[in-house]
């Protein structure tokens, strides 16, 4: 099957008079007769569940579809989306060593290594991805490269298929935060990536009302990422996995609406007043423009950025007149929002670091919905014409 028609049947194998919609099971624990069977589940030997932090049928559905929409062996649901990355990266790197990630990165990945991973005795280089010399000359000796298929907020995409050939070459974990894009719009690991991650919180649940996380990849991989989850508790609840699962039946149509309304607003947003710039890698001109085609042909995605001339205070302006977009500091819900990284995602930078990223006083990120586009420029329109 196809990509759209693999999210609505991923995870599930109906059978005669099996529920069309799965249950929801709230129980954390399993009653067994026979101390063999129980035995033989925890081990893994049979099918079957035992304690919710273990495993839980929920949960296994959402693993078995995000890791089938992907392509990947297994699959691991968290808590959250931090909790998919850490334990995807200690699961690649178990052992301190030279941790190579994109400068165009998350706050909170870049708050993660550099309070937690550092301390433990990683070290950490921040390279930009778009320039495959110095990814070459990054790499040698790593233990884990670490990107984003379209990096927060400036929306810039490397080219993850060079980058996963280079690592290959030198035996190097590929980790790709596969948030922004969805398995829907790219599959790092048909590009050669060793695993990926998602914030089932955006995209895959879609509605703003779950938080979860989801990494996939190898068996082995995952069976390790999987084994420090459950000790350190970090696994998914049902009903938010009930939810994730719920929302990915309909990612397809939601990323194609969503793609073609980010591409609209950011060609929009270059003629109206008081944009100094707007950031989308499918945007003619844009610096990711010729990987993005390559990688991203259905599409980029919702999420895009503009910088405002005067800062802070301008931005302050257009949002107290916006009337149908609202602030809000997380992304991919089926509503229009806005973010303003110098206080949310990227609030844990210094401004000299932040102005390296090209994240200024006036850089609001959008995460675009699936409104009418009409609806979502007009409203843009009329907060910046004054």
């Amino acid at each position: 099957m196809k990509p759209s028609s693999r999210a609505v049947h991923a995870g599930r194998d109906l059978k005669a008079r099996s529920p069309l919609a799965p249950d929801l099971s709230t129980t954390a624990v399993h009653v067994y007769t026979d101390l063999d069977d129980y035995d033989a589940v925890a081990k893994g030997e049979r099918p079957g569940h035992y304690y919710g932090r273990n495993s839980n049928s929920n949960r296994e559905m959402l693993e078995k579809a995000v890791a089938e929409l992907e392509g990947a062996e297994a699959g691991l649901a968290t808590a959250s989306g931090m909790a998919a990355l850490h334990s995807a990266m200690l699961a690649l790197a178990p052992r301190p060593a030279t941790i190579v990630a994109t400068r165009e990165l998350y706050g909170g990945t870049m708050a993660l290594l550099r309070h937690d991973f550092e301390p433990a005795g990683y070290e950490v280089h921040f390279v930009d991805l778009g320039d495959l010399d110095a990814v070459r000359g990054a790499i040698d000796g790593a233990g884990l490269v670490l990107a984003e298929t379209i990096t927060n907020p400036l929306c810039g995409v490397p080219d993850l298929e060079a980058i996963a050939a280079m690592a290959r070459e030198r035996g190097v974990p590929f980790l790709v935060d596969n948030t922004f894009a969805s398995p829907i719009l790219c599959r790092p690991l048909e590009l050669g990536a060793t695993a990926v991650m998602h914030s089932a919180t955006k995209y895959i649940g879609g509605h703003s009302d779950l938080v979860a996380g989801v990494a996939v990849g190898g068996a082995g991989a995952i069976g390790a990422a999987r084994a420090r989850s459950v000790r350190t508790g970090t696994t998914l609840g049902p009903f938010d996995a009930w939810l994730a699962l719920r929302g990915l039946r309909t990612l397809d149509v939601r990323m194609r609406r969503h793609s073609d309304n980010s591409l609209a607003l950011a060609r929009a947003m270059r003629a109206m007043a008081g944009v100094a710039r707007a950031h989308h890698p499918l945007l003619e001109g844009s610096p990711s423009f010729a990987v993005a085609t390559r990688l991203l042909p259905q599409g980029a995605g919702g999420m895009m950025a503009f910088d405002l001339e005067g800062g802070r205070s301008a931005v302050q302006r257009m949002m107290s007149r916006l009337r149908l977009v609202v602030f809000a500091a997380s992304l991919g819900g089926v509503e229009t929002t806005i973010s303003y990284p110098e206080i949310t995602s990227h609030r844990s930078l210094t401004p000299q670091e932040r102005a390296e990223l090209g994240v200024t006083p006036g850089t609001v990120r959008v995460s675009v919905g699936i409104e009418d586009a009409d609806d979502i420029i007009d409203d843009f329109a009329q907060a910046l014409s004054a």
